[in-house]
């Protein structure tokens, strides 16, 4: 396999080198192939009975299971590595021509077709996700990173030498902005996407945890609506540089819980983060964790599940554990047989999975102290 997905008819998606796609049971019942000649390199998308991928020649392959069938575009023209967002009557992608985000429908035929474009160039490998940044419980509009740039910061450790320099929250109808935040030089959003995190407030209010790395390198950042500007995000907390130009740190939350792998590549040091004001001061958990290699998109390999979070080591081969609410406790380790390179929980199950290097999946449940995996 080269990448997998918790979703779709069996709970997880494997997606192998060759470009087939399978459905993975668990359970040990016998894979299902569901489709060929999907691109291996760029992440599946879910939700709302679909699954969208993007094909090898870059057009839109789309499964709606309640139809039972395959719906395509083949002119799509998707961006390689970019991710795909499965909203409930759309499904949202960026183009490989001016990396613009787009916003397919369903047509007739079995076909979708293009009903919006954003102005805005996107990361070329942007991850858009969904949030509802002002509370006002509709589901939320679409973040993205963008304003892309080559010069500012040349580091280049999450796939290519571009980075960004704007977070844009646009609307997921017609793809109009709605908010931004721009960062003025040197400084650039060191990231392919941020990760939601709840606010105090109204039920649902969220923002928004990235990266911002400048000449001290990578910090903790959390982005908000600015209630003042009703077009503007705004920084509302930082935390201290990791210290180093070119060091980078891997943010993780479960949504509440903010967490950080500094220096993941280069002796790997788990840190929590509380916020306090205008600040986020970090606590030291742990070291030799890792969950990022240098030159992949995979940018979090840590899984949350049931409260508890788990990551593996610096060299990949042990899977580690940590409970937050008995102060962080360390809570055991499983030997790994290779690698890990790309990981997802499937909570239904209580379940772990983790891609190996060779190719392999791993499945392990997660109990006290963790058990022995199963492999696939």
């Amino acid at each position: 396999m080269a990448q997998l997905h918790a979703g779709g008819p069996s709970g997880l998606l494997g997606l192998a080198f060759d470009g087939a796609l399978w459905a993975l049971w668990p359970q040990q019942a016998l894979p299902l192939r569901l489709a060929d000649g999907l691109d291996p390199a760029t992440p599946l998308a879910s939700g709302h009975g679909r699954i969208a991928a993007r094909t090898a020649d870059g057009g839109l392959w789309v499964f709606d299971r309640a139809a039972g069938q395959v719906q395509t575009q083949r002119d799509a023209d998707l961006a390689p590595h970019a991710g795909l967002l499965v909203l409930p009557l759309a499904v949202l992608g960026v183009a490989a021509q001016g990396h613009r985000l787009v916003r397919f429908e369903p047509a007739s035929g079995g076909r979708w077709h293009a009903v919006a474009r954003s102005r805005e160039a996107l990361l070329p490998d942007a991850r858009p996700l969904q949030a509802d940044l002002d509370g006002r419980g509709d589901g939320g509009h679409i973040v993205v990173l963008a304003g892309p740039d080559t010069q500012r910061y040349r580091h280049g450790v999450l796939g290519d030498a571009v980075e960004a320099t704007r977070v844009l929250w646009l609307e997921r109808h017609g793809l109009e902005l709605m908010r931004a935040l721009d960062l003025p030089a040197p400084h650039v959003f060191e990231d392919i996407a941020p990760r939601p995190v709840a606010l105090p407030g109204p039920a649902g209010t969220t923002g928004l945890l990235t990266v911002r790395a400048g000449p001290e390198g990578g910090q903790l950042a959390l982005l908000v609506a600015d209630p003042a500007q009703p077009a503007r995000l705004q920084l509302a907390g930082l935390g201290e540089p990791v210290g180093g130009f070119h060091r980078w740190l891997a943010p993780t939350t479960d949504g509440r819980q903010i967490v950080a792998v500094h220096t993941p590549h280069i002796g790997g040091q788990l840190h929590a983060y509380r916020q306090e004001g205008q600040r986020l001061v970090r606590r030291l958990l742990a070291g030799d964790i890792s969950t990022h290699r240098i030159g992949s998109r995979e940018t979090d390999l840590a899984v949350w599940l049931h409260g508890r979070l788990l990551l593996p080591s610096q060299n990949g081969l042990v899977l580690r554990t940590f409970n937050p609410a008995r102060e962080w406790a360390d809570e055991g380790a499983l030997p790994l047989p290779a690698r890990v390179v790309q990981t997802t929980a499937l909570a239904d199950a209580s379940a772990w999975v983790g891609l190996l290097d060779d190719g392999g999946v791993l499945l392990a449940p997660v109990s006290t102290p963790l058990p022995a995996g199963k492999r696939s």
